[in-house]
């Protein structure tokens, strides 16, 4: 995959990361390189829910979106991995192939609910949540072209978040399924935040912020606003219970 040539379109960063340490750079570059594999396997998860809807039926929106969503994911990757080459000069190979871990839920068989489930998981909370956590990202970002990956992503997550909450709001989501969905919901909120723990342990300090990427404990706090204030009214809305 060519390079993403927006990158290279930003002010130059260069007094910027001069000032820096070498180990330093090479710290933050490898933790950019590391994420451009996660982002390559939410596009394999996109893979995941496509088939599912294909074959159980959604929308033409959402198809639409998640299809878009697998391929930006891709880039996602790319983009990464460009970033990290750029901050320490070294660069990456793509990520080695590795297996994909699908969620299951005890007595949901597959079918549309469980698809239902899938794309929640995937849009509802993680892109959703992601949304906040990148505009808060961006905020002590000192690094321009770190600045501008992040607002490259963004604008794609939020259309990846769409995807679920059109699905939700749809004919292909029975009130019996939402039901269903509700009693899973915090299952699905509690599996996401291990899933940003398990991110995010490699950043403990406060040092990484201005290469936006904030430590844990702020990335926590992210989550758990974006949860309380967008994704728990938004489940209520589309009369998935939350009581």
């Amino acid at each position: 995959m060519p390079k993403v040539a927006v990158l290279r379109d930003v002010p130059d960063d260069l007094p910027f990361l001069e000032a820096k340490s070498g180990t330093l750079r090479s710290e933050v570059a490898n933790i950019w390189a590391m994420r451009a594999g996660l982002e390559l396997s939410v596009s394999a998860g996109y893979a995941v829910i496509l088939r599912e809807l294909f074959e159980f039926g959604a929308e033409k929106p959402v198809l639409e979106l998640c299809t878009q969503a697998a391929t930006d994911e891709v880039a996602h990757c790319q983009l990464c991995l460009d970033l990290a080459e750029q901050i320490d000069g070294v660069e990456r190979t793509w990520p080695k192939p590795t297996s994909l871990h699908v969620p299951s839920y005890t007595g949901v068989e597959r079918g549309p609910l469980q698809a239902a489930l899938h794309l929640t998981a995937m849009s509802c909370l993680n892109e959703t949540i992601a949304c906040v956590r990148l505009l808060e990202a961006m905020r002590p970002a000192k690094s321009a072209t770190t600045k501008r990956a992040l607002q490259l992503i963004l604008a794609d997550e939020v259309k990846h978040a769409r995807a679920g909450w059109a699905h939700l709001a749809s004919k292909y989501v029975t009130p019996s399924m939402k039901r269903e969905i509700a009693k899973w919901v915090p299952e699905l909120i509690r599996a996401s935040m291990v899933s940003l723990i398990e991110e995010n342990e490699s950043i403990p300090t406060e040092q990484f912020r201005e290469w936006g990427l904030p430590c844990l404990e702020e990335a926590r706090s992210h989550a758990q606003r974006a949860i309380d204030e967008i994704v728990l009214p938004g489940f209520k809305r589309l009369g998935v219970s939350t009581s």
